[in-house]
């Protein structure tokens, strides 16, 4: 007993002297002279006369600085206002969070939680944490009553935090709107800042940590996010770790230059998206007059098309409304950025991030963001942000607003010369890119642009940008690599292959044409050599096969046509392919082979087999040289072919295939010998060549057709644009072969079904 009164003595002297101490502090920490009172033991008391007297000589006129958002030079989203205080357990783990993740936070307490949890104010003291005091809330008026109650409480609060940390609070903090009493009576008690958080959340806001990212997302820059914690239990700990490493990650600076450091290698702007689907985009930067949008989007709309709009940082605050307008419309956006105004690929990368940003928060805008410069060319510094940013660079295969046109006031002339119908229409995922705010003559110019070269250059849907990049199944990597490609497809066409007699290959590898089956047509062979040569052309199989093969190459209309016809009528075919100009429209090469047809070589550069010794009726061998080069030639066009569509499979059989027609059909016995020795397994020429480029008529060309259909036929069209009646013919022939032959149909196959 005796112990326990001793021991209660002697913390009854401990508190005495922390009191007094406490006081001598009180009193040494005003910036301006005591006042002329008598000196009180209790620090509460003093300090409460003393704040009464200092808000007496200042009145509502000395007021403490509202504080409603996040200091602007803040580099993470939000600054964080904790309310109250959680046990010690719990303290130190939010602690250690707070600090890990370089979060700034203030604690903001009342003096009974001050005097309840010291040991947890003592760590957060410790850990250098601001604290400050929270206001009670409901019960403060405006007039000086209320002022000099509020002056009782934040004095009180004050010298319990005071008491255990040895530093006056920094500020006090309420959820309310504050009168001019309390911001008075705040500045009296020397508390120089009054916070009101902009946003609150609460514990079970937080409570599960994989949503606490998109609530992070969802935050304005600046804000001053308060969250009651005095409940908190660990459970609580974790969403709030989460919180802490959320904002941590919006120090978009900072993860800027951690992502540059090791960045992905830099890539070109894309002027197309790789892909089979019907549809272009059309893009649009720089916004605008209001006259000239209006245009625009009435364009757009008269074609069912959805464009993509380029803006930048600046107009996301300047062109809100615009920005608005063009969503309501249905229509995408990018991040047009000014690269002249950054130092390096940091820096750009982290304007994209903030770009990034505002558009979620400003605009609730989440699809996937291309980037495009805002003026001239992509940098390499550019280039090397969007790469380690995950952006998609583009550029456009078609800039239609022209500096020359600057004072055009009429269309037609610009679409005219920009886009030549002897070129055919836009290609599938091409990027077409129109310069907002260029002419100075027409408000009207841009729209008429749009809309003409929508109606008449162009066949497909018109498309957001990032809706095409991002349709997977439609998407492919261009060029393919070797890991993408079918290994057997891969490398498979190389000189070296052919061994024994080349007349033994040839003469059951080559099928042939009826016209080519004398000396004249065919050098090199003997007469005993030209016997067992095949000159019919036709495939014998049980089946009922036609195969319908096609030659050369076009453009998007011509061989989309094509393909709108064997769709229709379950129709299969082979498509012998000159690959020189495929590499400037891949897509529709790929289109072909996703749409189940068969790819062949008709070489790279149309190469003959044969010289052409007299108009087409005599012909002479190749000569090594010409051998040469032909090998080469067959290398690079199978090469095109693989690096397009090489990953591609019709049923269990590659889309690319190594079947092979010989450019105008002529034939030596050195130049199919080469197309063997290559690793082509068959030449092919056909049973019948309808020569569509030169008829006269789509009912002629589908009457011979017809004439010369039976089973096993090879029928040999083209799928270039002189061939201008070639659809129409193959639709009329198809529709009557269907009624014709109903007891009995025809399959229509590609080659490859007998051929391997």
């Amino acid at each position: 007993m005796a112990i326990r009164k001793q021991l209660r003595t002697t913390v009854l002297w401990l508190l005495l002297i922390a009191v007094c101490v406490v006081g001598g502090l009180y009193v040494q920490g005003r910036k301006q002279p005591a006042l002329p009172t008598t000196v009180e033991t209790d620090p509460v008391t003093q300090g409460v006369a003393e704040a009464t007297a200092r808000y007496a000589s200042g009145g509502k006129t000395a007021l403490a600085k509202l504080q409603t958002q996040a200091d602007a030079s803040l580099a993470q989203k939000a600054e964080l206002a904790l309310v109250g205080l959680g046990d010690e357990s719990f303290t130190r783990t939010l602690l250690g969070s707070l600090t890990q993740s370089g979060v700034s936070a203030t604690f903001y307490v009342t003096g009974e939680e001050a005097a309840a949890r010291a040991a947890s104010l003592f760590l957060i003291s410790e850990a250098g944490f601001p604290i400050g005091v929270r206001a009670q809330e409901g019960v403060y008026g405006s007039d000086d009553m209320a002022a000099k109650r509020a002056i009782s409480e934040f004095v009180r609060a004050g010298v319990s935090i005071q008491t255990v940390t040895g530093v006056w609070p920094t500020a006090a903090l309420v959820t309310a709107a504050p009168s001019d009493a309390l911001l008075a009576a705040a500045y009296a008690a020397y508390l120089p800042t009054v916070a009101q958080p902009s946003q609150t959340l609460s514990l079970t806001d937080v409570a599960v940590a994989d949503k606490v990212p998109a609530l992070v997302d969802a935050l304005p820059r600046q804000t001053l996010l308060g969250i009651t914690i005095r409940d908190g239990s660990a459970s609580a700990n974790v969403g709030l770790g989460a919180l802490c490493s959320a904002l941590a990650a919006t120090d978009l600076g900072a993860r800027a230059r951690t992502m540059t450091t090791q960045p992905e290698p830099p890539r070109d702007p894309l002027t197309r998206i790789y892909t089979t689907e019907r549809a272009v985009a059309f893009t649009f930067a720089g916004l605008g007059n209001e006259a000239e949008l209006t245009g625009v989007l009435a364009a757009l709309d008269s074609t069912g098309g959805k464009g993509t709009f380029f803006v930048t940082r600046e107009e996301m605050d300047s062109q809100a409304a615009a920005i608005k307008r063009i969503l309501s419309r249905g229509h995408a956006l990018g991040i047009a950025v000014n690269t002249a105004r950054f130092a390096d690929a940091s820096a750009i990368l982290e304007e994209l991030l903030k770009a990034q940003e505002t558009l979620l928060t400003a605009f609730a805008y989440t699809d996937v963001l291309p980037v495009r410069p805002a003026y001239g060319t992509a940098t390499e510094p550019l280039k090397l942000a969007c790469a380690s940013g995950g952006f998609t660079l583009l550029s456009a295969m078609v800039n239609a607003v022209r500096t020359e046109d600057i004072r055009q006031t009429a269309a037609e002339p610009i679409v005219a010369a920009l886009l030549p119908e002897a070129q055919g229409k836009l290609q599938r995922g091409a990027i077409i890119h129109f310069q907002m705010g260029h002419y100075q003559r027409s408000n009207d110019l841009l729209g008429q642009l749009v809309r003409l070269i929508a109606s008449e250059r162009n066949i497909y849907a018109i498309k957001p940008v990032m809706a095409l990049a991002g349709n997977q199944s439609l998407t492919y990597a261009y060029p393919l690599t070797q890991e993408l490609i079918l290994p057997t497809v891969w490398g498979k066409i190389y000189p070296g292959q052919l061994s024994g007699s080349p007349i033994t290959a040839i003469s059951t590898r080559y099928i042939g044409i009826d016209w080519v089956a004398s000396g004249s047509f065919l050098p090199g062979f003997t007469n005993s050599e030209i016997k067992r040569l095949d000159k019919t052309g036709i495939l014998p199989n049980k089946n009922n096969y036609v195969f319908l093969t096609f030659d050369d190459w076009g453009t998007d209309q011509t061989i989309t046509e094509l393909l709108d016809v064997l769709r229709a009528h379950n129709a299969k075919a082979t498509f012998f392919v000159r690959t020189q100009n495929v590499v400037y429209n891949p897509n529709l090469l790929r289109a072909i082979a996703a749409e189940g047809h068969t790819l062949g070589s008709h070489t790279h550069t149309h190469l003959p087999l044969a010289n052409d010794e007299g108009n087409g009726r005599k012909f002479s061998e190749l000569t090594e040289p010409q051998m040469a080069q032909l090998k080469e030639d067959l290398v690079t066009s199978y090469g095109v072919l693989e690096s397009i569509a090489g990953d591609l499979k019709q049923g269990n059989k590659p889309s690319v295939s190594r079947l092979f027609r010989p450019p105008t059909l002529a034939v030596s016995k050195n130049g199919l010998a080469a197309v063997l020795d290559c690793g082509f397994t068959y030449a092919v020429s056909g049973s019948y060549t309808t020569q569509d480029y030169k008829t006269s008529s789509a009912a002629k060309l589908a009457g011979e057709l017809q004439k010369n259909t039976k089973s096993g036929a090879v029928l040999i069209m083209h799928m270039s644009d002189t061939s201008i009646y070639t659809a129409a013919a193959l639709d009329m022939y198809l529709s009557e072969m269907e009624r014709k032959y109903a007891d009995h149909p025809y399959r229509f196959v590609s080659l490859s079904e007998v051929l391997e």
